[in-house]
Parts: structure tokens; C-alpha cells; sequence
């Protein structure tokens, strides 16, 4: 088998994922004009924030259990942004586009959904190409992956859509 992500990789690519989330959800936030819709969009672009604080919180504690990081971070920063790029999300300005589908709520819950499913995919097959020792951090990526599904779906409840 070739070359396997280290935990503190995969953990970049989930900050990374959550930022360009964060964008997405903004742009939709700012593009439609049904305020449920806008306002499903700013609770998931909200949970993308969190999600990028938990996740960094995870690389600082396995990247201090490793020592300092042998990689420049700027090109470490570079590689996994083209890396996750459109893997998931897509651009702020795709969502601006796609401003008519999303303005009803239950579009724009079933767009979420369909996003966040995306991302517990693409980290399930992380977990197969990471190093053996770090595969627990990339499942619990997915947990909280799938704990923003739930809250989701919560939400669809509470507005009854």
C-alpha cells in the first residue's frame, strides 16, 4: 500500500472542509430572500464554525502529543486546500447561483443534508488511507460529522419541513 495520511493531515483537511462550508452557507445566506431558508443557512454556516474550533482543538492536542510539525505550513496550508477544494462544498458564488432552488427551506435542509452525508463520506474513505494509529481521529471526524446530520434533522423538525 503507498503513502498514509498521518492524523494531523486529515485533521488540516477537516479545518480546511469546514471553512470552505462556512463560505458556502454564507453565500446562500447572503443570496436568498425566504428568511427561514436564510436562517437554516446561517444556523449550518454557524455549525461550520463550530466544527472548525473542534477540529483545530484535535490538531493542537495531536500535534503537541507529536512535537512540532515537520511541514512549512504554508505550503502544508496550500496542499490541502487544493486538496479539499470542491471535494464537498461547493464555491460561495455557486451558492450565490443557486439562490432560486435554495430559497425554501426544505431545499435548503435537503441541500445541508446532502453536503454534510458527502463529507462523512469522503472522511469514511479517509479512514482506509489513514495511518493505523490515527484512524480513531478521522472516526471521530465522522462522529461529529454525523452529530451535525442529527442537528440538522432537528432542525427540519423544529420548522416542520
Amino acid at each position: 500500500m503507498g503513502e498514509r495520511y498521518a492524523g494531523s493531515e486529515i485533521l488540516q483537511m477537516a479545518v480546511q472542509m469546514e471553512k470552505n462550508g462556512k463560505v458556502f452557507y454564507n453565500g446562500v445566506v447572503q443570496a436568498v430572500k425566504d428568511v427561514k431558508a436564510r436562517d437554516v443557512f446561517q444556523f449550518l454556516s454557524d455549525e461550520e464554525v463550530r466544527h472548525e474550533g473542534v477540529f483545530r482543538d484535535m490538531l493542537d492536542k495531536v500535534e503537541s502529543e507529536k512535537g512540532k510539525n515537520p511541514y512549512d505550513d504554508t505550503e502544508v496550508i496550500l496542499y490541502f486546500r487544493s486538496l479539499v477544494d470542491r471535494k464537498v462544498f461547493p464555491s460561495e458564488e455557486e451558492g450565490a447561483a443557486m439562490k432560486k432552488e435554495v430559497d425554501d427551506p426544505a431545499v435548503a435542509i435537503r441541500i445541508a443534508l446532502s453536503l454534510e452525508k458527502d463529507s462523512v463520506l469522503f472522511y469514511h474513505e479517509l479512514v482506509q488511507v489513514t495511518e493505523e494509529k490515527d484512524q480513531e481521529v478521522v472516526k471521530r471526524i465522522i462522529e461529529e460529522e454525523r452529530d451535525h446530520i442529527r442537528r440538522i434533522l432537528q432542525l427540519k423538525k423544529e420548522l416542520q419541513i
